[in-house]
């Protein structure tokens, strides 16, 4: 961080090659000035620039090195940097035969001090001062001042740039401190977030990030990337009976032990350790060549937990429940495989003596399955079976209607419903998620007019936009396209994505995010608090409100650590003009502490479940003051997490 608390103050630099116009400088700005009764306030102006940096009669004191030529010019300012003594502003004459001439020299200057207040003084005014400002830029940081010039006027203006130059300088410190903070904030926060506060391993959000990359690592080398995921057979009943003290001494334990075995004392590709749950761990190993070496993984995990842990002067044996799934055999990407090994996992736990179970045979009935669904899904979408479900959300502050979510729902033609969880996946799979996303807008839009026809509607609405959908470069035409099909105007629509989708692919979202706000659609980030926040891509979108992530709602009550994330996500919304809302809130418990944070909106299951748009078209009417609904915002979108 840079300190200016060694510069020597108002140092001025005089670059002429007329003697007389030089002395001139150095009466006008020496320390013997004495104003005549026309300029008896600059004194004034002068204390109130400086304060202490004045002599006794209240005279600013300035530092004046002269110049001949434009070459000398140059030379001292490279040495005044070189000795941390920096001149606040350089008055050059525009011509100096034989020399370079003053825009050459300032252009020279301007490149080794981009901080300088640079002053031109020329007798008349030509072409090349038409062109001072681009030749010499900042604006703000270069001048024109034309000879022959009144003392008083000189020594006004330098008293006036050397006063912006102290601010500029003060101005830039204290930036810097700032960022220095928040870098510190960040770091906290993210702490917080991605890793588990018992153990200091990562947590599941990480572990998902950790497993991403080693992917997309494994992409241009050899050898498998394995999750292994194992579940602590009736740790509860080590919290019952030994105490929470000794239970969170047996979790650390765990993991100091898969730590050193598989990371510090291993040769070769180390493993990623992480507390996947409560009492779930997950190893992550890149590089596994074989499926010999799979099972060696898996065995040594398990025998590692199995073996006795001391803890408070007694030997405890455990037993572990273990699935295994790995890349590019059971997915391509992070979730895909932890949800095969998590339904390995799930398969062990119901096994009588707890075998390793691997993720084979659910890989073919999966295969199957998917084979079978890609046919009908293709047909859902262009039947129309794909609908939206909408959520209420609640003011915290009145108790109204503030708010709705549309929650894609396939509707099977014999009444099932597919969640999306299934679908969204899918989709994109069969790369026809932009054919979905268009699906559901159209549907969106034919609700929202139909509402509209029905008796107004002025509630704006949000469609999910996924990291795919990103990605299309047709996809502002598209919104465009939508809208004017079913004449809705497009401050009814407001579009929402995940915090990860964005932070994706940063560069080629933010020219998307513009141009959609552009055209006049809102900007909302779902999930917020689950990538690796930032408040610098925060400051560069147009966005205008946040949706915390229902992992952290759901632990809010039990979680002190997710209450410190929560209460970090509000202050930042708050700072940067955002409205918040929390998502997943269940319980009247989660509904007060959100309300005590600050929360702006609430969402869940507390206030209602998500309805087929006629039975909440009746509940919007069935609602104490359906005025309420006229002028706030409404969120809907494809939602591929919710149940």
């Amino acid at each position: 961080m840079s300190s200016f608390s060694d510069i020597h103050f108002n140092r001025i630099l005089v670059v002429d090659d007329d003697p007389l116009i030089i002395e001139e400088y150095q009466r006008c700005l020496g320390e013997d000035y004495e104003p005549d009764s026309a300029t008896t306030t600059l004194s004034e102006l002068e204390k109130v620039l400086f304060g202490d940096d004045t002599d006794e009669t209240g005279a600013a004191r300035f530092d004046v090195d002269t110049r001949t030529q434009g070459e000398q010019a140059v030379q001292a300012v490279e040495e005044a940097l070189r000795a941390g003594k920096r001149y606040t502003i350089v008055f050059l004459d525009i011509r100096m035969p034989p020399g370079m001439d003053g825009i050459e020299t300032a252009k020279r200057i301007r490149r080794l001090d981009p901080d300088v207040n640079i002053v031109v003084v020329t007798g008349s005014v030509g072409a090349e001062i038409d062109k001072l400002e681009i030749e010499v830029p900042p604006a703000d940081k270069v001048f024109f001042f034309k000879k022959p010039f009144h003392a008083a006027e000189c020594r006004q203006l330098a008293a006036a740039l050397c006063g912006k130059w102290h601010a500029d300088m003060a101005l830039r410190q204290a930036n810097e401190e700032l960022e220095q903070r928040v870098a510190e904030r960040t770091a906290a926060l993210h702490k917080l977030a991605y890793y588990d506060p018992v153990t200091r391993l990562p947590n599941h959000l990480l572990l998902l990030d950790e497993l991403q990359a080693m992917i997309e690592r494994a992409e241009d080398s050899d050898g498998d990337s394995v999750v292994v995921l194992l579940d602590i057979e009736r740790f509860s009943f080590i919290n019952e009976t030994m105490g929470y003290d000794a239970g969170t001494e047996l979790l650390k334990s765990i993991g100091n032990r898969l730590t050193r075995a598989l990371v510090e004392e291993r040769k070769g590709a180390r493993a990623v350790i992480g507390r996947f749950g409560a009492d779930e761990f997950a190893v992550l190993m890149p590089g596994v060549e074989n499926d010999a070496a799979i099972r060696d993984l898996a065995e040594q995990v398990k025998s590692l937990v199995e073996e006795p842990f001391l803890i408070e002067g007694r030997d405890i044996f455990l037993k572990a429940s273990m699935g295994v799934a790995w890349h590019p055999v059971h997915g391509r990407d992070s979730a895909l495989v932890f949800r095969c090994a998590e339904a390995a996992l799930h398969r062990s736990m119901r096994s009588l003596d707890n075998v390793i179970t691997y993720y084979h045979s659910e890989m073919r009935y999966r295969a199957r399955h998917k084979f079978d669904m890609e046919a009908e899904f293709r047909g859902a979408i262009e039947n129309g079976q794909i609908q939206a479900f909408y959520q209420p959300q609640q003011s915290i502050r009145t108790g109204q209607l503030a708010g709705v979510e549309a929650l894609a729902r396939w509707i099977r033609a014999d009444g099932t419903v597919v969640m999306p969880l299934d679908f969204i996946p899918l989709s994109e799979e069969m790369g026809i998620s932009d054919l979905l996303f268009e699906s559901i807008l159209l549907s969106v839009c034919t609700d929202v007019a139909s509402w509209r026809d029905d008796g107004g509607w002025e509630v704006p609405v949000s469609v999910n936009l996924s990291a795919h959908q990103l990605r299309n470069v047709d996809l502002v035409s598209l919104v465009k396209k939508v809208l004017a099909r079913r004449s809705v105007d497009r401050e009814l629509i407001n579009l929402e994505l995940t915090e990860t989708a964005l932070l994706e692919d940063l560069t080629i979202a933010r020219p998307i995010l513009s141009d959609l706000s552009k055209l006049g659609v809102g900007i909302h980030i779902d999930d917020f608090g689950t990538g690796y926040s930032s408040l610098s891509y925060l400051a560069e979108l147009p966005v205008k409100t946040l949706k915390i992530d229902r992992s952290f709602v759901t632990k809010l009550v039990d979680s002190e650590s997710n209450k410190r994330v929560v209460q970090a996500i509000i202050a930042l919304g708050k700072a940067m003009d955002l409205s918040i809302v929390a998502e997943g809130v269940e319980t009247d418990r989660q509904y007060a502490l959100v309300r005590q944070l600050g929360c702006d909106l609430v969402q869940g299951y507390f206030v209602a479940k998500p309805m087929p748009a006629e039975r909440f078209r009746r509940w919007v009417d069935g609602h104490e003051d359906t005025q309420s609904l006229k002028h706030t915002s409404t969120v809907v979108g494809i939602d591929t997490h919710r149940t």
